[in-house]
């Protein structure tokens, strides 16, 4: 048997993003740095150990991961995705913050963040509560959205904890009245000393293995420590540290492991691992200009195709997206098997946007799979799509009957043993458990009624199907996602909606092709049974007559109508004003409906620039009602929303180019 072997240190990598919660990476914007010649920034220098000295012994756990970054430090460096702090709960310019100390730990597969620290010369406008921690230490808190964390401000310092107790242990940790992490874990101290020199850096505990086969002699780690510092604009030298159970836990196999972790990074030179007893360490440079090379470069991908055509040798696919890239670095695969480039490229030697690629007629099938890979020194990147997978189908379904039938009329010839008619009576398409498995439902009918080839004008009839039900035309399997075409069995009716805000009435219009029992309809506010329903006064309602009920509901409530024993949904609407908006040169004007305060009133207007927002309250005295218009300030709006209350949606405008 073979086993996959482990990406140790990309594994690292992974894991300590996910631990420095709150740094978002972003393609590095000149603009959002204050860099001058000499590397300074907006934000003061502050030394990372004086901030992990704040970090306490309580914060600590298994499976420990330790960030600390120096910001100052990798301002300097022109990297394509550039580490950006966030802080939650409050406005803080990232560029104001200096440095970042975080603990995370991952127990019993439970992940707990319970500290960030944050240094800089930081100012904060949001609104706060003047707290005090146990030993009287005074700071200004901000609640969290989210969970049961909080933010404290206090000096130049910002904590980020999940508990008020942890603040107090932090305080107290750098006052020495209790003991920090440092001073109890003693591996960690180690760890921390043979890269703290660097500008940032990671240390990550873990009882896992490097080799996959549990049967394998070796590679039991106790922690990896990875530092990146800064060497100029261009380039950050990484050093790595793992260090083993024992020094009897580092073989050739490991070795090879460890170094072969770098095969997706730009480097100057190919690392070499060093072993110092139970430690491994290698050193090695980015190539930060080369990284930027590959950002910057778009690899090809976005298939169309126009039409196939079964008579013709090659099927041909257009490249919609892509700068030029050599045939060699790419990979196509066709239904998840890599197909010949000397077919593919069809003679390219780079391909680029705009570019024609063939597969032979014979490798296409309904539901085709194709997959371009773009291999290159930071990983790979990929673009895929599925051709071939909407066929035209005919459905009519008969509610006395119960019955549907379904008639092929696609000019393409179809195996008929390969199709199937599946019958779901809840959705098909499945859903993602909390453990991330695929969960696909049970159809409750399959049906293969087509043998030999299927050509336009082949039906058949299913029985037995009722309102409510999904019926799939699915080529090979019996899933959603080998489906061909699909059809919902909808409950007889419609229904028509008009409201009358200012009166709070409400009329509701049902229109029917099939007679049926007037009761079978239930009209529901909120979920519950309205005083008033179809059945009070009508006992049948007929193919193509209007049934309409009228009743007081007030405003910005749901109304629902149902079907059937199984409530099935027919239609639905929110009591809520309404107003046309018409735009002319730079300006909306009401052109019908409700009046409105204006107070309650703002327009949200999106441009080429971005979105704003406008009151009417500033713009229109008392109500807003039919003939009055707005200026928008704005030259190239290209959307306008007027929202009342701050919540609904009451008009809006397209504004065409």
């Amino acid at each position: 048997m073979e086993y996959p072997r482990r990406t140790l240190l990309g594994g690292i990598a992974t894991t300590a993003t996910i631990a420095l919660t709150g740094a978002s990476a972003s393609a590095t914007d000149e603009s959002s740095t204050d860099t001058d010649t000499d590397g300074a920034t907006d934000a003061d220098t502050v030394a990372l150990e004086s901030v992990l000295a704040y970090l306490p012994a309580s914060a600590g756990g298994e499976s420990l991961v330790v960030n600390a970054v120096d910001y100052t430090r990798r301002r300097e460096a022109d990297e394509p995705h550039e580490q950006r702090p966030h802080v939650p709960a409050i406005d803080v310019d990232p560029d104001s913050i200096a440095t970042e100390v975080s603990v995370a730990s991952f127990d019993d597969d439970d992940y707990r963040q319970p500290i960030r620290i944050l240094a800089g010369a930081f100012e904060i406008e949001d609104d706060s509560e003047t707290a005090e921690t146990d030993d009287g230490h005074e700071y200004d808190r901000y609640e969290v959205d989210t969970g049961d964390g909080f933010v404290a401000s206090l000096d130049d310092l910002l904590f980020v904890v999940d508990d008020e107790a942890v603040l107090d242990d932090a305080l107290s940790a750098v006052d020495g009245d209790t003991d920090s992490l440092l001073e109890t874990d003693d591996e960690l101290a180690d760890a921390i000393d043979r890269v703290g020199d660097a500008d940032s850096y990671t240390v990550q505990f873990t009882d896992e293995s490097l080799l996959a086969d549990p049967d394998d002699d070796g590679g039991d780690i106790v922690y990896v420590a990875y530092g990146e510092t800064v060497i100029d604009s261009d380039t950050i030298e990484l050093s790595y540290v793992i260090a083993f159970d024992d020094e009897d836990e580092i073989t050739d196999e490991v070795i090879e492991l460890i170094e072969a972790d770098f095969a997706y990074m730009s480097t100057e030179s190919e690392p070499t691992a060093d072993v110092d007893g139970r430690f491994v360490s290698l050193t090695v440079e980015r190539d930060l200009e080369a990284e930027r090379e590959i950002r910057d470069h778009e690899s090809p991908g976005s298939f169309r195709v126009d039409e196939v055509d079964p008579d013709d040798d090659l099927l041909e696919i257009e490249l919609r997206r892509g700068d030029p890239t050599p045939v060699e670095d790419l990979t196509l695969e066709v239904n998840d098997e890599e197909y010949d480039a000397d077919i593919w490229a069809d003679g390219h030697g780079t391909i680029e946007e705009g570019d024609t690629i063939v597969i032979e007629m014979d490798a296409v099938e309904p539901n085709t799979s194709i997959r371009m890979q773009h291999d290159h020194e930071m990983g790979s990147s990929g673009s895929a799509t599925t051709i071939f997978n909407s066929f035209h189908f005919e459905f009519e379904y008969d509610y006395e009957a119960e019955t549907i039938d379904v008639t092929y009329l696609d000019e393409f010839p179809l195996e008929g043993e390969d199709i199937h008619l599946v019958v779901y009576d809840e959705s098909p398409h499945g859903h993602i458990t909390d453990d991330g498995e695929r969960v696909e439902p049970e159809p409750q009918y399959k049906h293969q009624p087509w043998d030999g080839v299927l050509e336009a004008g082949a039906e058949t009839t299913l029985d037995e199907i009722k309102p409510g039900d999904q019926l799939l035309v699915t080529w090979g399997g019996t899933s959603s996602q080998d489906s061909l075409n699909q059809y919902q069995i909808n409950p007889p009716g419609v229904v028509d909606f008009e409201y009358e805000y200012a009166d709070e009435q409400l009329v509701a219009t049902l229109e029917t092709d099939v007679e049926q029992p007037a009761e079978a309809y239930e009209l529901l506010i909120e979920d519950e049974p309205a005083d008033t329903q179809w059945a009070d006064e009508y006992e049948t309602l007929t193919d193509g007559d209007d049934a309409t009920i009228a009743l007081s509901v007030e405003s910005n409530h749901r109304v629902s109508v149902v079907w059937g024993d199984d409530d099935l949904h027919v239609g639905a609407t929110q009591t809520s004003p309404s107003i046309e908006l018409e735009y002319d040169d730079g300006s909306v004007e009401h052109a019908g409906g409700d009046e409105l305060s204006a107070a309650d009133l703002e327009l949200d207007i999106w441009s080429d620039d971005g979105s704003e927002q406008l009151s009417l309250a500033d713009e229109v005295d008392g109500t807003f009602e039919a003939g009055d218009t707005v200026d928008l300030g704005v030259d190239d709006a290209r959307d306008v929303t007027l929202r009342y209350d701050e919540q609904s949606h009451v008009g809006s405008v397209f504004v065409e180019q």
